[in-house]
């Protein structure tokens, strides 16, 4: 498949070659050529129950990323990848995208994470728009717009994180004083993972959980316990049959549904705290993202429920490492956080002032973390159904086909990256904090 693949893409650059020269002197447009049928599409090697015998095994699929990059190397821009009883097709190239975004509606669809909706149904709640597809997915996500990613909302709920993250730095900077040497050294991903959760919580729900302190409630150390305990679970079965798993991981599915019980159980108190806020008439001041929603009343009290959740089980990872690989890559680059200090410095009374001129005032700051994104891509795969039949690299895709988008970075390996769920590194970097006199 590997001499095929190859041979094909040197035959097509000197057919279009040919084109190009032929047209220009007869204007004759060549005959098209015949679409070949899905089964053409080269496929990736290996059994797939096997594969998925593998993950069940080693509890998670750490290398796919990996796999799926030797893969486009070898087969080319397009294949097909089975795993139990799922096919997929992956592609690589920015027109296949664009063909394939021209061809979707106002209801893109995407697979589901099992282990997030079996529990979803099992308990009888709500899913919201993570795990929504459909009508329902864009009737959630267009009233959750004005007060989640609309400018206005961003704005508002800024402070609040602002607020937040001189906490941390506060903190940090006290345990580096603490040391004789004026400097510590360590694992840095537990204290990012509860400055994530702490300000998500804080825009959410509008109350602070006490994470950056040198005590913490045993509630607050429950409800993260509770969120690690999910990621956990949820990539030891994500990839499992839920037909499959659950003779074969019967424990791993009970720590799931546990720790989802008392996410939820966490956010109806928090939601309930809310309501009877309103209820109360005080005069009264932006107090976080679900308190809007529950005033607009353009949703029901389920749905703002399960979006909540689905934000605040969404938010925390995905901020976590990509922050932890920025200050990372800020630690083997010192020139570059030495200019980025003295960008802060400059802002520092504008920004305390506004914290919403951060985005604008900070454009280093943001590249530079455009650039972490770029290096450690947080969303490895783009996935899609397609709702009707199409055509990619002359190969037909019939209605219903999952499609990957890959996202690549052309950058060598200092830190091997891991997928579990998302994007991480499988050794978490040590980060050496020293003070700055």
């Amino acid at each position: 498949m590997v001499l095929r693949a190859k041979a094909d893409v040197c035959l097509a650059g000197l057919w279009l070659s040919l084109r190009r020269a032929y047209t220009v002197g007869t204007r004759v447009a060549p005959a098209p050529k015949a679409v070949l049928p899905f089964e053409a599409i080269p496929q990736c090697p290996g059994n797939r129950w096997m594969r998925v015998l593998q993950i069940w095994r080693k509890q998670g699929y750490e290398s796919l990323h990996l796999e799926m990059h030797r893969t486009f190397q070898e087969l080319g821009p397009i294949f097909r990848y089975d795993i139990g009883g799922t096919q997929t097709v992956f592609v690589m190239l920015p027109e296949d995208v664009m063909r394939l975004q021209q061809m979707e509606s106002h209801h893109p669809r995407r697979t589901a994470l099992e282990p997030w909706l079996a529990y979803r149904q099992h308990r009888g709640h709500k899913s919201g728009v993570f795990l929504l597809n459909g009508p329902e997915w864009r009737f959630d996500r267009l009233r959750l717009n004005p007060d989640v990613l609309s400018p206005q909302a961003v704005q508002k709920y800024i402070p609040m994180v602002d607020g937040v993250a001189r906490d941390f730095s506060k903190a940090l900077k006290w345990k580096v004083l603490q040391n004789a040497r004026g400097s510590l050294t360590l694992d840095a991903q537990p204290s990012i993972f509860r400055y994530t959760i702490e300000a998500s919580n804080l825009a959410l729900f509008g109350e602070r959980l006490g994470l950056l302190g040198h005590s913490q409630s045993p509630a607050s150390l429950h409800f993260i316990h509770a969120l690690e305990a999910m990621f956990k679970s949820t990539v030891q079965l994500m990839f499992m049959p839920r037909s499959l798993s659950r003779w074969t991981s019967t424990q791993v599915w009970k720590e799931h549904f546990e720790a989802w019980d008392y996410i939820f159980q966490y956010a109806n108190n928090s939601i309930q705290k809310i309501y009877q806020e309103l209820a109360l008439g005080r005069p009264r001041r932006y107090s976080g993202i679900v308190a809007e929603l529950l005033l607009s009343a353009d949703m029901s009290l389920d749905a703002i429920r399960a979006n909540s959740i689905d934000l605040t089980a969404g938010s925390v990872d995905t901020t976590a490492y990509p922050l932890l690989m920025t200050l990372f890559e800020l630690a083997r680059n010192p020139e570059v956080q030495q200019a980025l200090r003295k960008e802060s410095l400059v802002a520092e009374a504008r920004i305390s002032e506004n914290p919403q001129m951060a985005t604008t005032e900070l454009p280093l700051l943001r590249a530079a973390l455009k650039e972490t994104l770029r290096l450690y891509p947080v969303g490895v795969f783009l996935e899609r159904e397609v709702s009707s039949d199409l055509v990619l690299q002359n190969y037909h895709i019939p209605a219903g086909v999952l499609k990957n988008f890959v996202v690549e970075t052309l950058t060598r390996e200092d830190v091997k990256m891991i997928y579990r769920f998302i994007l991480m590194p499988s050794t978490l970097p040590l980060l050496t904090f020293r003070a700055i006199k």
